[in-house]
């Protein structure tokens, strides 16, 4: 079972990673696709609570939504990179928009929506890695 997995893997770090999206449906579609490839991950409706939690969550990656009432995408990352203990967390943005534009103005990877289980994953593994690391 994935417990005794778990249990005897204890030299190995599972990755969090942390979804910050507007719409739930997106934010429940991704937790499930990232906890399925063995991420631990946490889900956030708005950028502002995301940026508030940070210290308590302390994710290894986010999965930000560019497009949010209130504090967007873009804010959350530029309040981000402006913070010296979050200026080198990886960001993966996901947006519907001009994907090659927010690429070169945000310097991250960005994930165009609808977006495949396979394009998630394989966007979060060259950024992050596989789900687990031995601890060093």
């Amino acid at each position: 079972t994935a417990m005794a997995v778990g249990l005897q893997a204890g030299t190995r770090v599972t990755k969090r990673i942390l979804v910050v999206d507007d719409m739930q449906y997106l934010r429940d579609v991704q937790v499930l696709l990232l906890r399925d490839a063995g991420y631990a991950a946490t889900a956030l409706g708005s950028a502002r609570e995301a940026f508030d939690r940070l210290h308590e969550l302390a994710p290894d990656l986010i999965l930000l939504d560019v497009s949010m009432p209130g504090m967007d995408g873009r804010q959350f990352l530029a309040r981000l990179r402006s913070t010296p203990e979050w200026e080198r967390l990886p960001v993966i943005l996901t947006t519907g928009r001009a994907v090659e534009a927010m690429a070169r103005e945000s310097g991250c990877d960005v994930l165009a929506k609808p977006f495949s289980e396979v394009a998630l994953l394989d966007r979060v593994r060259k950024v992050l890695g596989d789900a687990t690391t031995p601890a060093s």
